[in-house]
């Protein structure tokens, strides 16, 4: 049996109190697990830019519910790489994104935990008269699954499937005041209505990642 870091991602024994590429130490699980039956995911959520294991830069992505608990985050394992690995609200390793470089686009890929790989985020590296890049999203085999349409530049956007269903609906969220709309602005707030369901939020997070570095 094998775990990961989730501050660097790296692969370690089962049995290893401290991670032996970075130094840091696993959580305790000693504890017997609890059984939790699994909560319906809300519909409306947060995404933003937030820190991580570099305390003064905003290098990972939160995902959160209603009451901004969060539901899963991508940590960047590195701030030269964009690699991240994906942890749920208890710290648990659930996955990884891992990206691709390509001439004209760029592949962010979904994985689960054991390294799976799950679908993936398509970014175009060819900017048309300073729009958005184009982006679409792909499933294993490498057929389309659905579209990003921006509406208002990068202020807004939205998740469509090829028959033309829509998969979610996402904001830029403006806070009530100056100040608290900069701090939003800063932190790539965006406010997400998850229209489907049964939706994957890795995928979700995954998107909102992307797009933040395009």
């Amino acid at each position: 049996m094998v775990k990961y870091c989730i501050h660097c991602g790296k692969q370690n024994d089962d049995q290893a109190a401290f991670c032996a590429a970075c130094g840091q130490r696993f959580p305790d699980q000693t504890a017997p697990p609890v059984q939790q039956v699994a909560a319906p995911v809300p519909s409306l959520l947060t995404a933003e830019m937030g820190t991580g294991t570099h305390e003064h830069m905003l290098t990972d992505v939160y995902l959160k519910d209603p009451a901004g608990r969060v539901l899963l985050a991508a940590r960047k394992q590195s701030i030269l790489h964009a690699e991240y690995t994906i942890v749920d609200g208890n710290e648990r390793v659930t996955g990884f994104i891992e990206q691709k470089t390509h001439l004209t686009h760029r592949t962010l890929s979904v994985q689960d935990a054991n390294h799976t790989a799950q679908g993936s985020v398509q970014v175009s590296n060819v900017s048309e008269n300073r729009n958005p890049p184009k982006c679409w999203l792909e499933d294993v085999s490498g057929s389309a699954t659905g579209t990003i349409v921006f509406t208002n530049g990068m202020l807004s956007f939205s998740g469509v499937k090829p028959d033309g269903t829509p998969i979610f609906e996402a904001s830029f969220s403006a806070g009530p005041g100056v100040r608290e709309a900069l701090t939003e602005w800063g932190h790539r707030t965006y406010a997400i209505n998850l229209i489907d369901s049964g939706f994957p939020l890795p995928m979700l997070l995954t998107i909102v990642t992307a797009l933040d570095k395009a």
